[in-house]
């Protein structure tokens, strides 16, 4: 097993909500509740699942803006919450973000050129302004854009073009990492194809690393090597992308997986069963999904199923798996 540029290791996150009496205890919501996962360098690891399920909370913490309540968080061996601040902010330059909406992710009233040169004054480097003008010329020049793009303002251009803006902002820093946040939801179909193929090149070109999360199944199908499907809080499926679109274990992948539209409308498809929209019950020690389940019996809802493997680097959080 080869090093992993980013390894996750029980990672547990809780919100204190609001208090509904004056004397009583703060409720608390647990947003990630035990998530583990490694991605080595030069490879994308996908995180699916509904709105709601943690997948942000999850970025935010990886990227060290955000606190976990337990677990730890790794960049080529480094724990991200154990290092000092000057060593957190030097190696921020190896961890970038593209965000979900290209247009409330640039700010309007500053031009290309400084909105991606930005990454570059916040981690000390390109002091030389000669220097970050080249760089940014060369960051465009990667994803597309022509070189005139840093004179003008992010209203000037289309949903596409800003999302290529923002990757280019990604891009300055030459970091190891990228987690991309729903990066292709706000664009239109034939945008999204772009933003994808631009986003596999540039891989293939710098030995990017991804961490690409989305709802959008068929979007994680095209770009990433691995896949965990997240459901409240928690991974409850994890493998290789071929063998969890082929053979998905977990009912609720499978649920996640029929739901896909298909182009072809002659051919015959398997319906996809109907889940409930959200848990209305709390089953206390049991498997979270049981309430939505077409397939839960008594010990789903009293024995809560553990995450183990059901093929070579397949895993599965279903007792019937």
């Amino acid at each position: 097993m080869t090093e992993a540029l980013l390894e996750v290791r029980d990672l547990v996150r809780d919100y204190v909500l609001p208090r509904r009496r004056l004397f009583a205890a703060a409720p608390r919501l647990r947003a990630l509740d035990g998530v583990s996962f490694r991605i080595e360098a030069g490879r994308s690891f996908g995180i699916v699942g509904e709105s709601g399920c943690g997948k942000s909370t999850l970025a935010r913490t990886v990227l060290a803006l955000e606190r976990p309540s337990a677990g730890s968080v790794r960049v080529r061996g480094q724990d991200l919450f154990a290092l000092k601040a000057r060593d957190l902010r030097a190696l921020r330059r190896h961890l970038q973000i593209i965000f979900q909406d290209p247009y409330g992710s640039l700010d309007p009233r500053q031009r290309v050129s400084r909105i991606i040169a930005e990454p570059l004054s916040m981690t000390a480097q390109g002091k030389n302004r000669s220097e970050r003008r080249s760089r940014v010329a060369e960051v465009l020049d990667a994803v597309g854009l022509p070189a005139n793009a840093a004179a003008k303002y992010p209203h000037e251009f289309s949903g596409g073009q800003r999302q290529r803006i923002a990757i280019a902002r990604a891009l300055i820093t030459h970091p190891d990492l990228i987690v991309a946040d729903e990066p292709v939801s706000a664009l239109d179909v034939s945008v999204q194809a772009q933003v994808l193929n631009l986003m596999s090149d540039l891989q293939e070109r710098l030995g990017l690393t991804y961490l690409f999360i989305s709802h959008d199944l068929s979007v994680v199908r095209c770009v990433t090597d691995d896949v965990a499907v997240m459901y409240l809080g928690r991974i409850v499926e994890q493998g290789p992308t071929p063998r969890i679109f082929a053979t998905p274990r977990h009912p609720y992948t499978q649920a996640l997986l029929a739901a896909i539209p298909r182009p072809d409308p002659g051919r015959r498809h398997r319906r996809a069963p109907v889940l409930p929209t959200s848990a209305v019950e709390t089953i206390a020690g049991g498997c979270p999904f049981a309430p939505r389940c077409p397939r839960a019996e008594a010990r789903c809802r009293s024995e809560a199923p553990l995450l183990r493997p059901v093929e070579a680097d397949h895993t599965a959080a279903c007792h019937f798996a």
